[in-house]
């Protein structure tokens, strides 16, 4: 038994955690090490037992991970579920599951935590609909408490927003607010925690047939940005902290001049200083590099590079800034960069890691 003290800080020794596709027999997570000199990986350990763990997160202690279970029924039952697992504070290593909760809805693509570790949230694609669950002080979850279906009319893209698909639920950093992108709607639901409820706040609309995926907030700005993977597309949004509102501002490609074949975007996040913006490309297979402009957010694009494989599907930057990771799903690789944390520029080390269908990269604590 783990118990919960001083928070975990494992990724002094260059531990990260990959979540992937797979069945419950095979190893769909990975707990990996980095050399922070060199970039070079190593896999330390493969976790079965969830499967089809798409997407993960780690509680603010560092003491358990998440993971999704995308699947459409589980144990007989309609829905899919969230694993909490016990992490080892001084190797990193995984532990066993200690608790699951079905996450109410078909094929959970998201999780996220709130700062206090109180809460998790989950999206649900097939169906449109978010989840929150209660954690208990060790971190375990708890069977949802608050469950909100999404509606919506079909929109622009008929072969994918017939329906509402929520594709990801954010807590808004320093707010008691919980944002949900949907992709079938073309819109940012926030919704307020409060106590055992899920409140809606505010529905801000995206252009028609954007189709957003994920979103990412400024670490000093008042602004978010949103990846929208039918578009490829990132909107930059003006963000209300006082009402938990968002207003859309500017939409920026991330397709180079004159590609015209197939792409999907992805992934989004923004550097630690706030200086950068990256987001990846699946069809055109590249991280879309933009530099932001202090004091309003604005977008200027600085580079487009390969991202070392097949539909880049998730990425991550490492804590202090120096290397990006990106996890090709097609051709089951990592492929790490070195990025210049003054110009935000990347760079290949053609260092990379083979992995079964790698889909979410997360970074133990500092």
């Amino acid at each position: 038994m783990i118990t919960v003290n001083a928070p975990s800080k494992v990724w002094s020794q260059g531990i990260f955690y990959v979540g992937s596709y797979g069945e419950k027999d095979e190893a769909t997570i990975h707990v990996c090490r980095m050399d922070k000199e060199t970039g070079e990986l190593a896999i330390l350990q493969k976790v079965t037992g969830v499967e089809n763990a798409s997407f993960l997160a780690l509680h603010p202690n560092g003491r358990r991970l998440y993971a999704v279970k995308e699947v459409a029924e589980s144990n007989g039952a309609a829905g899919g579920e969230i694993a909490a697992i016990a992490v080892d504070p001084a190797t990193g290593l995984l532990g066993d599951v200690t608790s699951f909760a079905s996450t109410v809805g078909a094929h959970p693509c998201y999780v996220s935590v709130n700062e206090a570790g109180t809460a998790a949230y989950t999206a649900n694609y097939t169906g449109g609909s978010v989840t929150m669950h209660p954690l208990t002080a060790e971190g375990d979850v708890q069977t949802a408490a608050a469950f909100i279906q999404h509606a919506c009319e079909p929109g622009p893209a008929a072969d994918r927003q017939e329906a509402p698909h929520a594709h990801c639920i954010s807590p808004m950093p320093g707010t008691a607010f919980v944002c949900a992108v949907d992709l079938g709607m073309d819109a940012v639901v926030t919704y307020k925690h409060d106590g055992d409820a899920l409140v809606k706040i505010d529905e801000a609309p995206l252009p028609a047939g954007a189709g957003p995926r994920h979103i990412a907030f400024h670490p000093a700005l008042d602004a978010a940005y949103v990846a929208n993977e039918l578009a490829s597309t990132v909107t930059l949004m003006r963000v209300d902290k006082t009402r938990g509102a968002l207003e859309t501002v500017e939409t920026y490609s991330t397709l180079p001049d004159g590609y015209e074949g197939y792409n999907d975007s992805a992934d989004i996040h923004v550097s630690s200083d706030g200086r950068y913006l990256y987001s990846s490309n699946r069809g055109h297979n590249s991280i879309a590099v933009f530099a932001i402009e202090a004091g309003t957010g604005k977008l200027s694009p600085v580079q487009h590079i390969s991202c070392g494989g097949e539909l880049p599907r998730n990425f991550g930057i490492t804590p202090e800034g120096d290397y990006l990771l990106a996890a090709n799903g097609k051709t089951g690789n990592i492929a790490v960069f070195r990025r210049d944390r003054e110009t935000g520029l990347l760079s290949p080390t053609n260092h990379q890691l083979e992995l079964n269908i790698p889909v979410c990269i997360r970074f133990g604590h500092i």
